[in-house]
């Protein structure tokens, strides 16, 4: 069943502006795409919200299925880059989220008495 990952994330105050631009260019040109080849993952994107690109930010990776999620962080690529990563968030405001998609199927199989 379809799984959205969101991760919510803000860079460290003590990063310059040039350094979250180099974050940024890591993100979309190195990390992005390595997620991507995993089996699995159907899109990685990255969503802004109001923290002029410091903060209040959004990595959403849509996945086949919630397994998808366990492959991606033993990927050995993928491991490569998450280091760098996560020590320049602000992981005091960081979080996590799974959500499955709502499908009839689903629907049915929560409901199902039998």
């Amino acid at each position: 069943m379809a799984t959205l990952y969101t991760r919510t994330f803000a860079f460290k105050d003590s990063l310059s502006d040039e350094q979250v631009l180099k974050e940024w260019q890591f993100a979309l040109e190195e990390v992005g795409p390595a997620v991507l080849k995993v089996s699995g993952v159907r899109s990685v994107k990255f969503y802004s919200g109001a923290g002029a690109l410091r903060a209040d930010l959004s990595a959403l990776i849509e996945m086949e299925d919630a397994s998808v999620y366990e492959r991606v962080l033993l990927d050995a690529d993928v491991r490569k880059l998450l280091g760098r990563m996560y020590g320049n968030w602000d992981l005091t405001t960081a979080g996590q989220s799974f959500r499955r998609e709502v499908t009839a199927e689903l629907i049915q199989a929560l409901s199902s008495t039998r």
